[in-house]
């Protein structure tokens, strides 16, 4: 079940990536429920999107994420966003 579960988290976060106003995010693993997801911040160009990418903060994309996943994965506990630049 191990990357069939991958698959599935990677499917959502694609799915949710288009949400974020700019920020890029990339599964880096799951181990006991909880998932790791690096999280690159969103570019400084305010009028590249119609998104205001201030509003958009590490903790709405933590909920977000939390939210979504939470129905994929099974024994699901929590996101852990590691911030890559």
């Amino acid at each position: 079940m191990g990357q069939e579960l991958e698959k599935k988290i990677e499917a959502e976060l694609s799915r949710i990536k288009t949400s974020l106003g700019g920020a890029d995010i990339r599964f880096v693993n799951i181990s006991q429920g909880i998932v790791t997801v690096e999280y690159y911040k969103p570019l400084s160009n305010p009028s590249a999107c119609h998104i205001d990418r201030t509003q958009i903060t590490e903790d709405i994309i933590v909920e977000v994420l939390e939210d979504q996943l939470s129905k994929v994965v099974p024994g699901f506990k929590a996101v852990t966003l590691v911030e890559k630049s």
